[in-house]
Protein backbone atom coordinates (compact mmCIF):
# COMPACT_ATOMS: atom_id res chain seq x y z
CA UNK A 1 0.00 0.00 0.00
CA UNK A 2 2.91 2.45 1.08
CA UNK A 3 4.59 1.32 -2.22
CA UNK A 4 1.91 1.89 -4.58
CA UNK A 5 0.74 5.38 -3.12
CA UNK A 6 4.01 6.94 -3.04
CA UNK A 7 4.27 5.68 -6.91
CA UNK A 8 1.08 7.97 -7.50
CA UNK A 9 2.05 10.76 -5.66
CA UNK A 10 4.78 10.63 -8.06
CA UNK A 11 2.66 10.30 -10.76
CA UNK A 12 0.75 12.99 -10.08
CA UNK A 13 3.33 14.84 -8.85
CA UNK A 14 5.09 15.45 -12.69
CA UNK A 15 2.11 17.11 -14.47
CA UNK A 16 2.16 19.88 -12.21
CA UNK A 17 5.50 20.27 -12.70
CA UNK A 18 5.79 20.58 -16.11
CA UNK A 19 2.94 22.74 -16.49
CA UNK A 20 4.10 26.34 -15.51
CA UNK A 21 6.85 25.48 -18.37
CA UNK A 22 4.30 24.95 -21.44
CA UNK A 23 2.83 28.91 -21.88
CA UNK A 24 7.20 30.13 -21.25
CA UNK A 25 7.47 28.04 -24.21
CA UNK A 26 4.66 29.18 -26.13
CA UNK A 27 5.67 33.16 -25.08
CA UNK A 28 9.05 32.82 -26.56
CA UNK A 29 8.11 31.05 -30.15
CA UNK A 30 5.61 34.47 -30.29
CA UNK A 31 8.64 36.36 -29.46
CA UNK A 32 10.34 34.92 -31.61
CA UNK A 33 8.24 34.85 -34.39
CA UNK A 34 7.32 38.32 -34.21
CA UNK A 35 11.27 39.22 -34.07
CA UNK A 36 11.64 37.76 -37.35
CA UNK A 37 8.12 39.04 -38.87
CA UNK A 38 9.91 43.21 -38.06
CA UNK A 39 13.19 41.91 -39.34
CA UNK A 40 11.13 40.74 -42.50
CA UNK A 41 9.01 44.13 -43.23
CA UNK A 42 12.42 46.19 -42.34
CA UNK A 43 13.66 44.07 -45.04
CA UNK A 44 10.63 44.42 -47.70
CA UNK A 45 10.81 48.34 -46.73
CA UNK A 46 12.97 50.09 -49.71
CA UNK A 47 15.92 52.49 -48.74
CA UNK A 48 14.73 55.82 -48.87
CA UNK A 49 16.33 58.23 -51.32
CA UNK A 50 19.79 59.30 -50.00
CA UNK A 51 18.84 63.07 -51.19
CA UNK A 52 15.54 63.16 -49.05
CA UNK A 53 17.10 64.99 -46.08
CA UNK A 54 18.45 67.73 -48.10
CA UNK A 55 15.48 68.11 -50.34
CA UNK A 56 13.26 68.69 -46.80
CA UNK A 57 16.54 70.73 -45.60
CA UNK A 58 16.14 72.81 -49.21
CA UNK A 59 12.51 73.48 -49.06
CA UNK A 60 12.70 74.85 -45.60
CA UNK A 61 15.69 77.53 -47.36
CA UNK A 62 13.34 77.78 -49.65
CA UNK A 63 10.47 78.99 -47.62
CA UNK A 64 12.43 81.44 -45.49
CA UNK A 65 13.47 83.15 -48.41
CA UNK A 66 9.81 83.49 -49.99
CA UNK A 67 9.37 85.57 -47.00
CA UNK A 68 12.48 87.67 -47.29
CA UNK A 69 12.39 87.91 -51.12
CA UNK A 70 8.33 89.76 -50.58
CA UNK A 71 10.70 92.26 -47.87
CA UNK A 72 13.48 92.49 -50.49
CA UNK A 73 11.71 93.70 -53.32
CA UNK A 74 9.24 96.60 -51.63
CA UNK A 75 12.48 98.05 -49.70
CA UNK A 76 14.18 97.81 -53.09
CA UNK A 77 11.19 99.91 -54.59
CA UNK A 78 10.64 102.00 -51.60
CA UNK A 79 14.60 103.31 -52.05
CA UNK A 80 14.36 104.09 -56.22
CA UNK A 81 12.51 106.99 -55.71
CA UNK A 82 9.36 108.11 -58.48
CA UNK A 83 8.40 105.71 -60.55
CA UNK A 84 9.27 102.60 -58.40
CA UNK A 85 8.10 103.96 -55.35
CA UNK A 86 4.73 105.39 -56.09
CA UNK A 87 2.31 103.69 -54.73
CA UNK A 88 1.06 100.33 -56.97
CA UNK A 89 4.10 100.59 -59.01
CA UNK A 90 5.04 97.46 -61.65
CA UNK A 91 5.88 96.61 -64.34
CA UNK A 92 5.67 92.90 -65.45
CA UNK A 93 6.51 93.57 -69.10
CA UNK A 94 9.86 95.48 -68.14
CA UNK A 95 12.69 92.59 -68.84
CA UNK A 96 16.71 92.80 -68.69
CA UNK A 97 18.38 90.27 -71.05
CA UNK A 98 19.76 87.74 -68.99
CA UNK A 99 17.59 87.64 -66.00
CA UNK A 100 16.09 84.25 -65.64
CA UNK A 101 12.56 84.59 -65.89
CA UNK A 102 10.08 82.19 -63.19
CA UNK A 103 7.00 82.26 -65.22
CA UNK A 104 6.43 78.61 -67.06
CA UNK A 105 3.47 76.80 -68.50
CA UNK A 106 1.79 74.41 -66.00
CA UNK A 107 1.51 71.59 -67.70
CA UNK A 108 4.69 71.11 -68.83
CA UNK A 109 6.16 72.33 -65.18
CA UNK A 110 3.47 69.78 -63.68
CA UNK A 111 4.97 66.80 -65.55
CA UNK A 112 8.92 67.86 -65.46
CA UNK A 113 11.52 65.59 -64.74
CA UNK A 114 13.69 65.82 -61.65
CA UNK A 115 16.44 66.01 -63.93
CA UNK A 116 15.35 68.95 -65.48
CA UNK A 117 13.48 70.32 -62.59
CA UNK A 118 17.01 70.55 -60.29
CA UNK A 119 18.94 71.94 -63.66
CA UNK A 120 17.10 74.81 -64.10
CA UNK A 121 16.85 75.35 -60.21
CA UNK A 122 20.74 75.32 -60.44
CA UNK A 123 20.91 77.82 -63.45
CA UNK A 124 18.37 79.83 -61.82
CA UNK A 125 20.14 80.47 -58.77
CA UNK A 126 23.88 80.28 -60.65
CA UNK A 127 22.57 83.52 -62.52
CA UNK A 128 21.35 84.83 -59.40
CA UNK A 129 24.49 84.88 -57.98
CA UNK A 130 26.17 87.22 -60.14
CA UNK A 131 23.09 88.97 -60.74
CA UNK A 132 22.61 89.93 -57.06
CA UNK A 133 26.11 90.99 -56.82
CA UNK A 134 25.63 93.37 -59.31
CA UNK A 135 22.41 94.82 -57.93
CA UNK A 136 24.56 95.19 -54.86
CA UNK A 137 27.56 97.00 -56.86
CA UNK A 138 24.42 99.53 -58.28
CA UNK A 139 22.94 100.05 -55.23
CA UNK A 140 26.00 100.96 -53.08
CA UNK A 141 26.75 103.45 -55.70
CA UNK A 142 23.44 104.75 -55.81
CA UNK A 143 21.94 104.86 -52.05
CA UNK A 144 25.57 104.33 -50.45
CA UNK A 145 22.98 105.05 -46.89
CA UNK A 146 20.62 102.25 -47.64
CA UNK A 147 22.01 99.98 -45.29
CA UNK A 148 19.21 97.94 -45.07
CA UNK A 149 18.61 97.25 -48.67
CA UNK A 150 22.53 96.83 -48.92
CA UNK A 151 22.34 94.12 -46.62
CA UNK A 152 19.50 92.35 -47.55
CA UNK A 153 20.69 92.03 -50.75
CA UNK A 154 24.09 90.46 -49.08
CA UNK A 155 21.62 88.43 -46.81
CA UNK A 156 20.13 86.99 -50.41
CA UNK A 157 23.20 86.32 -52.27
CA UNK A 158 24.49 84.69 -49.34
CA UNK A 159 20.95 82.45 -49.07
CA UNK A 160 21.18 81.43 -53.07
CA UNK A 161 24.86 80.00 -52.49
CA UNK A 162 23.23 77.97 -49.93
CA UNK A 163 20.63 77.00 -52.16
CA UNK A 164 23.20 76.12 -54.86
CA UNK A 165 25.39 74.03 -52.59
CA UNK A 166 22.10 71.95 -51.44
CA UNK A 167 21.10 71.76 -55.16
CA UNK A 168 24.68 70.22 -56.03
CA UNK A 169 24.52 68.18 -53.39
CA UNK A 170 21.13 66.84 -54.23
CA UNK A 171 21.80 66.13 -58.12
CA UNK A 172 25.00 64.55 -57.17
CA UNK A 173 23.23 61.87 -54.55
CA UNK A 174 20.91 61.23 -57.53
CA UNK A 175 23.22 60.97 -60.72
CA UNK A 176 22.46 64.09 -62.02
CA UNK A 177 24.95 66.44 -63.55
CA UNK A 178 25.06 70.01 -62.60
CA UNK A 179 25.19 72.19 -65.47
CA UNK A 180 28.27 73.69 -66.13
CA UNK A 181 29.40 77.28 -64.27
CA UNK A 182 28.70 80.00 -66.87
CA UNK A 183 29.37 83.75 -65.82
CA UNK A 184 25.84 85.76 -67.24
CA UNK A 185 27.92 89.48 -66.76
CA UNK A 186 30.51 90.80 -68.46
CA UNK A 187 32.17 94.31 -67.45
CA UNK A 188 29.90 96.35 -69.49
CA UNK A 189 27.38 95.56 -67.46
CA UNK A 190 28.68 98.45 -64.70
CA UNK A 191 28.70 100.79 -67.70
CA UNK A 192 24.77 101.47 -67.69
CA UNK A 193 22.96 104.84 -66.31
CA UNK A 194 21.67 105.04 -63.38
CA UNK A 195 17.91 105.31 -64.55
CA UNK A 196 18.75 101.75 -66.27
CA UNK A 197 20.11 100.33 -63.35
CA UNK A 198 17.39 101.02 -61.06
CA UNK A 199 15.30 98.96 -64.16
CA UNK A 200 17.27 96.14 -63.89
CA UNK A 201 17.56 95.82 -60.01
CA UNK A 202 13.73 96.10 -60.07
CA UNK A 203 13.99 93.11 -62.78
CA UNK A 204 16.34 91.06 -60.82
CA UNK A 205 14.44 91.14 -57.14
CA UNK A 206 11.16 90.59 -59.01
CA UNK A 207 12.34 87.94 -60.91
CA UNK A 208 14.24 86.21 -57.83
CA UNK A 209 11.27 86.50 -56.00
CA UNK A 210 9.18 84.75 -59.20
CA UNK A 211 11.71 82.30 -58.72
CA UNK A 212 11.87 81.46 -54.83
CA UNK A 213 8.37 81.42 -55.17
CA UNK A 214 8.90 78.01 -57.93
CA UNK A 215 11.49 76.79 -56.01
CA UNK A 216 9.20 76.21 -53.20
CA UNK A 217 6.74 74.46 -55.16
CA UNK A 218 9.29 72.57 -56.88
CA UNK A 219 10.67 71.01 -53.68
CA UNK A 220 6.81 70.97 -52.39
CA UNK A 221 6.61 67.79 -55.54
CA UNK A 222 9.76 66.55 -54.54
CA UNK A 223 9.35 66.14 -50.54
CA UNK A 224 6.63 64.15 -51.20
CA UNK A 225 8.13 62.17 -53.80
CA UNK A 226 11.04 61.63 -51.56
CA UNK A 227 9.99 61.61 -48.07
CA UNK A 228 12.59 61.95 -45.68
Amino acid sequence: MTGDGTEKEEESAGPTADSPTKPLLHSTLAAQNLLVSLVLVQLARPDPNPSAATISQTYNLARLLQANTTKLLNTYLSTQGSPFSDPGFSALGLRWAGVPVATFPFLAWRTMGDSERLARNYGAYATFDAFLQLVWDDQDELCPNCSELLAMLGTARARTRGLLANLTSIMAAMGIPTPPATDPLTSEAAGVGAFEKKCRGYVVCREYHGWVDRTVRDFTLLKAKYPA
